[in-house]
């Protein structure tokens, strides 16, 4: 019995002099469950469960500790999820793998993350680049990279180092280079710089990676937005360029709030340019998200790629021949946590 006051004293203590930590540094377990029932025709018919219609399901852990001065360390691990099966075997952090240092100076990220001209391609999408309306489903035609290259680093890149400028008056920016360490596809470098205030976000990307020895992919990238509360209007474009083949891409779309119901519209092309010229693609997509709470959302979307030579596709489904289209539509459940 005479124990029990001093072992109460003890964490007392303990827990005084714990505090001032615990209250410095903090670990968040993330994530986003989302699943569709879905339709998607390429040269046959299919009806399936997937998920990311509406988010990229995912499972992550972020954490921040405050070391003072206006400096702090963080980090950030991120990995897909396939809620339709369950299936986890192989479960990696690839989505998001970084540790980073912050301050007033702003950030400075190393590990596997996103290239800058990617963040272009997300944040001027009606679709948020996710689902059957991603406007990257139209992002690199087949025969644009050469025999024997390969582009991994198209929107992630391994061994990457980042420096992201703090909030300049509404100003920003940022550059990346990822070592390839021998492997072709993910030796790149990549900026971005921009601009978000009141209604308007712009930014202009640019990105070059290695895919063979000989040949690099260069991709410039360009969106604007503009929020008119009744509703919001996006534009991007984007020129990519590997040796002898190159093409553009464009968009333009809208989303336009209804209270909680969201509809969501838009409209891309691909050119294909000199070795790829006869290689073309259009694609639609209407969507309407309606929200339930802050992080319970029903969704449904419908898409169509034209193709022209090409064999882009809006979903997983069957094969697509080249040169035939490809629909699709959905209805889901998004949950964040």
């Amino acid at each position: 019995m005479k124990a029990t006051p001093i072992a109460l004293a003890a964490l007392t203590v303990l827990a005084t002099v714990a505090a001032p930590a615990l209250a410095q540094s903090s670990v968040t377990l993330f994530g986003i469950v989302d699943l569709a029932a879905r339709s998607v025709k390429n040269d046959t018919s299919q009806k399936r469960l997937d998920g990311s219609g509406l988010s990229s399901s995912r499972l992550g852990f972020r954490g921040i500790e405050d070391l003072g001065g206006d400096l702090k360390a963080g980090f950030w691990l991120e990995g897909a999820l396939n809620p339709d099966d369950g299936n986890a075997s192989g479960f990696n952090f690839q989505r998001r793998s970084t540790v980073s240092l912050m301050g007033g100076f702003g950030e400075i990220r190393l590990g596997r993350d996103k290239v800058p001209t990617q963040l272009n391609w997300d944040a001027f999408d009606p679709f948020d680049n996710t689902g059957m309306g991603a406007n990257t489903r139209l992002s690199v035609a087949s025969g644009i990279v050469p025999t024997g290259g390969t582009y991994g680093a198209f929107s992630r890149a391994n061994n990457m180092i980042s420096y992201i400028t703090p909030s300049l008056g509404g100003l920003f920016g940022q550059a990346s280079v990822a070592a390839g360490e021998g492997t072709l596809g993910n030796k790149h470098m990549g900026l971005r710089a921009g601009y978000s205030g009141g209604a308007l976000l712009a930014a202009v990307g640019y990105g070059n990676t290695e895919v063979t020895g000989a040949i690099d992919a260069k991709e410039t990238n360009f969106g604007a937005s503009y929020d008119l509360k009744f509703m919001k209007l996006i534009g991007f474009m984007s020129k990519l360029d590997i040796g002898p083949a190159s093409q553009d891409n464009w968009l333009v779309g809208a989303t336009v709030p209804f209270g909680s119901f969201t509809l969501r519209a838009s409209y891309s092309e691909m050119d294909g340019k000199e070795s790829i010229a006869v290689r073309d693609a259009k694609m639609l997509a209407l969507g309407g998200v309606y929200t339930l709470s802050k992080r319970t959302a029903l969704y449904a979307t419908y898409s169509k790629i034209s193709n022209t030579n090409t064999n882009f596709t809006v979903a997983t489904g069957s094969t697509l021949t080249r040169g035939n289209d490809s629909t699709g539509y959905d209805f889901g459940i998004r949950h964040a946590f």
